[in-house]
């Protein structure tokens, strides 16, 4: 194959799938920000995290998005070819799939670098950042985040917090009802006014003013009210810990960890680049060499195969987390399932070659 095809072959694949990938992850930023917008407007979370936390999560997408985008090129550009019947012109002058693969092999290489170094250093350290962020935005409760008429959940839902209006003052509400739900004994509060004052060394308070409190289950013996002049309740106990999953720690440290779950997430980020070298070996048998097809033909095959590739490639991470599966298998099994459907494919087109020449 001469350097002028395959510089034009590979110009071509760049292009499709910078256009795939662009694509692809604007659809996930947009689905992902309209959730960030929503928990922000019912209190869940402050206002100016949601960019932060949507810059974070958006690199993620990539590890994901790259290797599925390169296999849609893949199979676009041959599509193209067929529709075109350069693929027949192709055929004709001896490009046969090794000239192909030859052809995409340095996109597929810089993609597979790509993807090797998100899924090893930079998807774990904005995990962490993210998570970090997020535990930071539910710890620290703004009053300002609580809308009157409406009902809040603080605390992983042990509080639940409604305010009549809005006061005259910024950051006092009034007419506030809280009931906490501790085990056995719940408490409800109600108060005339409520405002968070400033942070005592690492602690912030929400603080009633004019009350009541009604402690226990109404109808028993120890049910209490008391009335109280000014009441406060803790809101950030102590400093925000590191959050510990799996997804955000160091490659480093994740190969020294033990245990399945380790296991699984260790696996998952070596099989990341393999992914994009297998689905490149499998879009030239699927797509090559059918002059006059539409573009769209090798499209929903290929659709097909990537779901029922990543599909085994979650089960298998799934049954390793859980300890059904032994740790030095691996996903190494699904690679192979995924090969062994290439070979058939190949055996299955060289078969019909050779009819349709003996014919």
């Amino acid at each position: 194959m001469s350097s002028v095809l395959r510089r034009y072959l590979g110009r071509e694949l760049l292009q499709y799938w910078l256009v795939f990938t662009l694509v692809l992850w604007l659809i996930l930023v947009a689905a992902r920000f309209s959730l960030y917008l929503g928990q922000a407007a019912a209190g869940r979370l402050p206002a100016d995290t949601v960019l932060w936390l949507l810059a974070f999560k958006s690199v993620g997408f990539l590890v994901f998005l790259m290797p599925l985008a390169l296999f849609l090129a893949l199979l676009w550009l041959f599509g193209r070819l067929n529709r075109d019947y350069e693929s027949l012109v192709l055929q004709a002058s001896g490009v046969g799939a090794a000239q192909l693969y030859q052809a995409i092999a340095p996109p597929v290489l810089l993609v597979t670098l790509l993807v090797a170094l998100l899924s090893a250093w930079l998807v774990p350290h904005t995990a962490q950042q993210g998570n970090q962020l997020r535990a930071r935005a539910e710890q620290a409760v703004d009053i300002d985040a609580l809308v009157p008429g409406r009902f809040h959940a603080l605390h992983n839902g042990r509080w639940l917090v409604l305010a009549a209006r809005a006061g005259p003052d910024p950051g006092v509400l009034e007419q506030v009802f809280i009931h906490i739900d501790h085990p056995g004994r719940p408490q409800v509060l109600v108060a005339q006014q409520a405002r968070v004052e400033p942070a005592r060394g690492t602690h912030r308070y929400l603080v009633l003013s004019q009350g009541y409190r009604y402690d226990g289950v109404p109808g028993r013996a120890d049910y209490r009210v008391l009335r109280y002049r000014e009441y406060a309740l803790r809101l950030q106990a102590g400093p925000v810990q590191k959050p510990d999953k799996w997804d955000a720690l160091p490659s480093g440290q994740l190969w020294d960890a033990a245990g399945p779950a380790a296991a699984a997430e260790l696996h998952t980020r070596l099989s990341r680049p393999l992914t994009v070298v297998v689905l490149a070996l499998l879009a030239v048998p699927l797509a090559r060499f059918r002059p006059g097809a539409s573009r769209y033909y090798p499209l929903w095959l290929g659709v097909l195969v990537f779901a029922l590739y990543f599909n085994l490639l979650n089960v298998g991470q799934l049954w390793i987390g859980q300890g059904r599966m032994p740790a030095w298998l691996g996903l190494w099994w699904v690679h192979a399932l995924a090969l062994g459907l290439l070979g058939a494919i190949t055996s299955l087109s060289r078969w019909r070659g050779s009819r349709r020449a003996a014919a």
